[in-house]
Order: structure tokens, then C-alpha cells, then sequence
């Protein structure tokens, strides 16, 4: 070997144990990043938006009270009827003929219960006869007056002033009792039903509402002063909400009509306790125990620990929560699936309103 070879051998042997021998660079990864909200303090006076539908002040499905086939339709969908308007009729051919018969019934046992009178002062019918004839008549009269009383029912008419907002069957149709055949809504004042959480239901009383408006996105600007009517005290088997209906004003500047969508204002005056905290429901995890927790960040040592929350109903897009959180605190609300605990993080600030 060579001296050349030898030295150029010996040279790259020490650069590498050299290399071998320096100490490894370490590179710390950053903490990851996070969606934080700060729970909002509580207020004595709050306001609360909801959802609400236009409805009608009452909707009848109209049906005839007699059996038969539809004759005529006199009016169509989205027409203005009037109380008393006739705004169906069946066939009249057989409760006419009905009539007619009840007639000629009537008129017989009356000469009959005549001829038995007659006999009867005479001394030669009996009391019993007289009885019978006149029991014959007064069931012909009543047979007269229902057949009258059907032929009345074969014209259909509205029960108020109203709108016809659906026709159920077309003309020709034969239809039975009670079948529906249009439906008319009373438009004489219109109403917003609005869902409510269940804890507002139990904790507020018609007293705690200071006021209530209605807005709508095709007039904007412009807010409606609501006045309330019901509530209905049965619960939504899905939302477990209740319905509070509230009055629009008369003097709308719009053609309001039921089906349409509305959002409604409500501002409360309420006791510091009966103030509860709504957050995102992307903020709630659930134990395998299905318990309720939130990952609640802690500023001192830039960590995340879990918590457990009791909630209670959800109004809109967030979810209240009754106990567990504090006013000031600071929770995950975005990627809470990745953290762990004691996870050391980053804060990214959500803006709120």
C-alpha cells in the first residue's frame, strides 16, 4: 500500500468516528394549536334568539257531515273566503228526494192522526189508536227535519273568514262523513310558534320577560313587537322543547303567511341563578359512561384537563350547561378528540360577538 493510500485511509477513518462522536440535535415539536372561547360573564338581563314559524291563529280541515259525491268547488288554493260562503256542494239528487219523501210521510200521518182525532171524540177509536197516531206523526216530523237538515249539509261552508290553503279532493270525488276536503285558515291575526328549551320553561315566569320581537331576513331593518298568547305544555318528543306562541301586530307591511320562518328576540330579566352558560356542542365529549366533559384550558401551565359538565337542553346551535363551568374560564371548542390529558397547547382565540 501506498503512503498516499495509507494517509487518505487514516483521514477518513477519524472524520468518521469524529462524525459518530458528536452529540445528536434534538428538535422539540410545538405545542399544537387550539380553538379557545372564554365563558362569557353572566348578566342579570339577557337576550335569547330563537327560531319561530309563522302560523295561523287556527287551521280547519273542512269535511261534509253527509256522504256523496262531490258536485263542485268553488274555491282554490290561496282564495279568501268569508264566514258563511259556501265553498263545496254535493250532489243534492238523493237528500232532495229524501225531503220529498219525509214530506209525503208527514202529510199522510197527519190526516191520519186527523181521522183517529175524529173517531176518538166520536167514541169509536180508541186511546190507544189516537196514542199510536200521534206517535206516528211526530216521528214523520222528525224524519222531515233530518232530511232537511242532511240536504243543508251537502253545501259546505266556511266557519270564518279565512284563507283556503289546501284542497284535499277534486270535484266528482265521492266522499264519506267527516273526510276532509279543504283546509281554511283563519288569518285574522297571525302568530309565531317558537321552541323553548326546557330549563327556560322551568325557570321563567311571564313576569321575567321585559320584551319580544320577530324579525324577518326579506324586511330588514325592521323588528316586530310580539305579543304573547300560549304556551302549549306538552313537550316535543324529539327536541323536548315546548311551544310558546307569541302575536305578530296587525299592521304588518309585508304579506306574512303561515310556513314562513322568523327570528325571534326575548329579553329576560333574571336572577343570577337562573342564568345558565351555553356553549358549542362541539366543545361536549362524552365518557363511555356517556358522561358529559369539556376540555377546560389552564393559562398558569398552557395545559388542557378534562372536566365534567351537566348540561341541560340546547337552544339553536349551543348547548347549556347548568353546572361545571365558570364565568372567565376558557374552554377547547374545536379538535377536542386529539387532546389528552395534561396535553400542553397553544391558544388560538375564538371572536366572539
Amino acid at each position: 500500500m501506498t503512503r498516499s493510500l495509507s494517509l487518505a485511509l487514516s483521514t477518513a477513518l477519524a472524520l468518521t468516528l469524529a462524525a459518530c462522536s458528536q452529540p445528536e440535535i434534538e428538535t422539540e415539536t410545538p405545542a399544537p394549536r387550539v380553538l379557545l372561547q372564554t365563558i362569557a360573564d353572566s348578566d342579570a338581563e339577557t337576550e335569547i334568539s330563537f327560531v319561530g314559524r309563522v302560523e295561523a291563529r287556527q287551521a280547519v280541515d273542512l269535511a261534509f257531515q253527509v256522504g256523496g259525491q262531490l258536485a263542485r268547488i268553488d274555491i282554490s288554493e290561496g282564495d279568501a273566503v268569508t264566514a258563511g260562503q259556501v265553498v263545496a256542494q254535493l250532489d243534492r239528487t238523493d237528500f232532495d228526494r229524501a225531503v220529498r219523501e219525509a214530506r209525503v210521510q208527514l202529510d199522510q200521518a197527519r190526516t191520519d192522526l186527523t181521522r183517529q182525532q175524529t173517531l176518538f171524540d166520536r167514541g169509536i177509536a180508541s186511546q190507544a189508536a189516537l196514542d199510536d197516531a200521534q206517535t206516528e206523526f211526530d216521528l214523520r216530523e222528525v224524519s222531515l227535519a233530518n232530511a232537511r237538515r242532511n240536504l243543508d249539509y251537502t253545501s259546505l261552508r266556511a266557519p270564518f273568514d279565512g284563507l283556503v290553503s289546501r284542497r284535499i279532493v277534486d270535484t266528482f270525488t265521492v266522499v264519506s262523513p267527516g273526510q276532509p276536503v279543504m283546509r281554511v285558515q283563519d288569518l285574522s291575526e297571525l302568530r309565531v310558534s317558537v321552541p323553548v328549551p326546557e330549563y327556560l320553561i322551568a325557570n321563567v315566569d311571564s313576569e321575567d320577560v321585559v320584551q319580544s320581537w320577530a324579525t324577518f331576513p326579506f324586511l330588514p331593518g325592521q323588528r316586530f313587537e310580539l305579543e304573547p298568547r300560549e304556551t302549549v305544555t306538552e313537550a316535543d318528543s324529539a327536541s323536548q322543547t315546548y311551544r310558546v306562541i307569541l302575536a305578530l301586530p296587525d299592521d304588518m307591511p309585508a304579506n306574512i303567511l303561515p310556513g314562513m320562518t322568523a327570528s325571534v328576540t326575548a329579553e329576560f330579566l333574571l336572577d343570577e341563578d337562573e342564568i345558565h352558560i351555553q356553549i358549542p356542542i362541539n366543545a361536549v365529549a362524552y365518557t363511555p359512561e356517556e358522561t358529559p366533559q369539556v376540555w377546560v384550558y389552564d393559562a398558569a401551565t398552557g395545559t388542557v384537563g378534562k372536566r365534567d359538565v351537566e348540561l341541560n337542553g340546547l337552544v339553536e346551535d349551543e348547548i347549556v350547561v347548568l353546572d361545571g363551568l365558570s364565568p372567565g374560564e376558557r374552554i377547547v371548542v374545536a379538535g377536542i378528540h386529539a387532546l389528552h390529558e395534561g396535553m400542553s397547547v397553544r391558544p388560538f382565540e375564538e371572536e366572539r360577538d
